[in-house]
C-alpha cells in the first residue's frame, strides 16, 4: 500500500512537469517526422531512415529521455529534503526504487506506443508498411531491458549526485546512447565502432528491434541479402548483453539507495 501511494504521488510529479511532454513525449515524434523528411528527399542512400529501421532506434533513444527525467525528478527530491522525511516512515529501500521505477516504465511503454503509431502511419503514407499487431507487442517486450536500464541509470546518478550534477552527467550517456546505439547512423558499415557498440546494450537493442521489424540491413550477406541477420546469427549474444546490464544497473540501484537510506536515517 505505501508502495502505491508512492508510486502514485511520483507519477502526478511527473505529469505536472513540461519537460515530460517535450522530452519524453513530443521529441519522438518531431525525430520521426524530421528522419521522414529526410529520407523523402534523400531517396534510398539512406536505408537507416526507412520506418522499418527508424522506430527501434528512435525507441531506444527516446529511453534516455526517461534517464534524464529519472535523475531530475529523484535529485530534486534530495534537494527539497522530501527523501529525508520519507526516510522516518516505516518505507523501505524497494518501496523508493519500485515507487520511482514503475511511474517512469509507465511514460516509457506510451513512449514505445507512440513510436509503434508514428510506424503505422509513416509507413501507410509512404505506401511501404510497417509490422504486424503481434510484431508490435514483440519489439515492446524486447525494448523493455533498454528501457529499464535507462531508468536505473538516471536513478544511480540522482542517488549519487545532486540536482546539478545528475541532469548534466545523464546527458553525456544520452549523447552516447544517440551515437553508439545506431539510432540513425550505419554502425555495421563502421568497422571496429561496430564491435565497440556491440559491448554496451544499446545497439543491441536496436540491432535486435530491426529484427523483428525486418527491416533492410546497410551492408548485403554473402547471398546478397539486405534483411537484418536472424536471431539465430548475433541474438542470443546481444539478448546476454542486455540482461547483464539490465542486472547490473538494477542490482547498483539497490545497492546505493540501501546505501543512501541508512546514511540518511
Amino acid at each position: 500500500m505505501k508502495t502505491i501511494v508512492f508510486m502514485k504521488r511520483n507519477l502526478k510529479e511527473m505529469t505536472r512537469d513540461p519537460l515530460i511532454y517535450i522530452f519524453c513525449l513530443g521529441f519522438p515524434i518531431i525525430m520521426v517526422l524530421m528522419f521522414q523528411i529526410i529520407l523523402k528527399y534523400a531517396g534510398d542512400n539512406v536505408s537507416i531512415f526507412e520506418v522499418k529501421s527508424l522506430i527501434p532506434g528512435i525507441m531506444m533513444f527516446s529511453y534516455s529521455m526517461l534517464m534524464l527525467i529519472a535523475a531530475l525528478l529523484i535529485s530534486k527530491d534530495k534537494t527539497s529534503s522530501f527523501l529525508k522525511r520519507l526516510y522516518t516512515s516505516p518505507m523501505k529501500s524497494h518501496n523508493y526504487i519500485i515507487g520511482y521505477f514503475v511511474p517512469f516504465l509507465i511514460i516509457g511503454i506510451i513512449q514505445s506506443i507512440i513510436c509503434i503509431i508514428l510506424g503505422y502511419i509513416c509507413g501507410a503514407i509512404s505506401n511501404t508498411g510497417f509490422i504486424s499487431f503481434s510484431n508490435s507487442l514483440l519489439l515492446i517486450l524486447e525494448m523493455l531491458p533498454i528501457m529499464s536500464i535507462n531508468i536505473f541509470i538516471g536513478m544511480i546518478f540522482a542517488t549519487l549526485l545532486n540536482e546539478k550534477s545528475a541532469p548534466a552527467v545523464t546527458s553525456i550517456f544520452i549523447s552516447l546512447s544517440g551515437i553508439i546505439g545506431g539510432a540513425w547512423m550505419p554502425l555495421e558499415t563502421m568497422g571496429d565502432f561496430e564491435k565497440v557498440a556491440e559491448c554496451l546494450p544499446f545497439y543491441p537493442s536496436v540491432y535486435l528491434g530491426r529484427i523483428i521489424t525486418h527491416a533492410k540491413h546497410t551492408l548485403p550477406d554473402l547471398n546478397g541479402n539486405l534483411s537484418y541477420y536472424s536471431f539465430s546469427d548475433r541474438g542470443l549474444m546481444f539478448l546476454l548483453i542486455i540482461f547483464g546490464y539490465l542486472i547490473i544497473t538494477g542490482l547498483l540501484t539497490i545497492l546505493f539507495f540501501n546505501k543512501k537510506l541508512k546514511k540518511d536515517c
